[in-house]
């Protein structure tokens, strides 16, 4: 018996958990594609595994369905791969440890994979479905969505005969998403210059229990960035006593907030008696300035082993600033609707390497002139320090059409089904839709999703109730584009 039996609809959980069993954090996605490669054959699907490991599915039209324009489900196999401190769970070989609770799917400590986990099990229960009355299907699973969006970008332009597309890959039941940000990162690099240090001593600085979160869609949600919060700590600290940066790490991945950060400083040793006579008043003043923010905010400093060598006080003072002063959160909001973050950058990864310190950004915006604008506020603070910045990793914005015949049925059928208004939106996050709608200009394409909460954190869930409403919703969409 697995974990999700009986739940409906039971073969859509019935592929979710077999996902779950699968490894698949991003760069790791051999074994879950020729999982799926598989699965398509033994159902007797046209099924391709391309180069970069795309699956793409194809199902013949059913009967009275022949001349209908065809329909593309599409979703990303990837996933975020991340866990609470303390656990020993191995993203490389383990399979996820999910629960029930309620309404709700979790895991054990980790993210649960339901971005977009449960999008590639609605597409294949989909593909399996002979009862089902559909036009020609198509289903698309690409790679590497949660980094580069690589597979999207390698998929080819002429693999797909399908003209509108059902993304299943947003997070909010009764939203239909007609448009999403573009976005790059923004690479800064600060040469270090590390000298020994003599009748000094070490404290380290940790910062955590923070709640971490999509770097998109909760940007604006007072999740608490734990480097900003770090640098604060520093620079409150170097207003009382000058130290030296042993070194500075915080982050995960350039898509999630990051909820946890560290540094060690070296200060001298006759300096130790004013460090210690002002840590409680600046714990304080920090915890203070991020009252509003979620979760239980923890500062933890502590004497540590003494290194023989620290930064200088120039790259010190460098990463002192580019923290302070990286723009962080969001930058402006949607012309008329200010509700609606436009664009926004996370300060997301942060390192201390034996020559180089580096710090990665996550840009994103739905407006070109917004992006550049943002872009030029982190290269003029980066210009002030002695650090180099190159960008990349750029994805296109999902620009949204006024006219959409797809767009005109889901409604229709939602309103039928639920007797709710679907609600069209654009969501500050990147989609591959940017992409594919790139590739295939043509293509009708909307985006849809249940209910989930906390993704690319170890809080992650998905609700039962609202999987099995969007799966209906979708299925009855298909059914009605004839």
């Amino acid at each position: 018996m697995g974990k999700l039996t009986g739940l409906k609809p039971e073969r859509v959980f019935y592929y979710f958990e077999e996902l779950t069993k699968i490894p698949r954090c991003s760069y790791n996605e051999k074994a879950v594609s020729d999982y799926l490669k598989s699965l398509g054959e033994k159902l007797g699907l046209e099924t391709i595994q391309d180069e970069s490991l795309n699956i793409i599915m194809k199902k013949p039209a059913s009967q009275g369905y022949e001349n209908s324009e065809g329909i593309v489900i599409q979703s990303h196999m990837d996933m975020v791969c991340e866990k609470e401190e303390g656990s020993n769970h191995n993203f490389k070989c383990d399979p996820l440890e999910i629960f029930v609770e309620g309404d709700l799917i979790k895991a054990n400590k980790t993210t649960l994979g339901g971005d977009d986990g449960i999008g590639v099990a609605m597409g294949l229960a989909l593909m399996e479905d002979d009862d089902l009355k559909h036009p020609k299907m198509e289903l698309v699973v690409t790679v590497e969505e949660e980094v580069k969006m690589t597979g999207a970008f390698n998929l080819s332009d002429k693999i797909l005969e399908g003209r509108k597309l059902i993304n299943i890959d947003s997070d909010e039941e009764g939203i239909l998403t007609m448009g999403s940000a573009g976005g790059e990162a923004i690479d800064i690099n600060l040469p270090l210059n590390f000298k020994e240090v003599e009748n000094s001593i070490n404290y380290k600085i940790d910062i955590s229990g923070l709640l971490g979160g999509h770097s998109g869609m909760e940007i604006a949600n007072g999740k608490g960035n734990a480097i900003r919060i770090l640098s604060e700590v520093l620079d409150e600290i170097y207003k009382k006593v000058e130290f030296k940066l042993v070194g500075v790490s915080g982050g995960t991945k350039d898509n999630a907030i990051p909820r946890e950060a560290n540094g060690i400083i070296s200060i001298d040793d006759f300096n130790e008696n004013i460090l210690l006579e002002n840590l409680e008043n600046i714990k304080n003043i920090v915890k203070e300035n991020n009252k509003n923010i979620e979760g239980d905010l923890n500062i933890n400093i502590e004497k540590v082993n003494k290194s023989t060598k620290a930064m200088s006080k120039k790259n010190t003072e460098d990463i002192l600033y580019l923290l302070k002063n990286i723009h962080i959160g969001p930058f402006t909001m949607i012309p008329g609707n200010e509700k609606i973050v436009e664009s926004s950058a996370n300060l997301a990864l942060v390192k201390t390497g034996e020559e180089i310190f580096s710090i990665r950004i996550s840009e994103r915006s739905s407006s070109p002139k917004s992006m550049e604008k943002l872009r030029n506020t982190i290269i003029e603070v980066a210009n002030k320090t002695d650090a180099k910045l190159t960008t990349g990793d750029n994805y296109p914005a999902w620009e949204y059409k006024p006219v959409s015949e797809l767009r005109e049925t889901a409604v229709k059928v939602y309103k039928e089904l639920f007797n709710k208004d679907l609600v069209t939106t654009v969501i500050h996050a990147g989609l591959e839709c940017g992409i594919l709608n790139e590739k295939y200009p043509d293509m009708d394409i909307i985006s849809v999703g249940p209910n989930m909460r906390f993704i690319h954190t170890p809080n992650e869930e998905l609700s039962i109730s609202s999987t099995e409403r969007v799966y209906e919703f979708v299925r009855k969409l298909i059914e009605e584009s004839k």
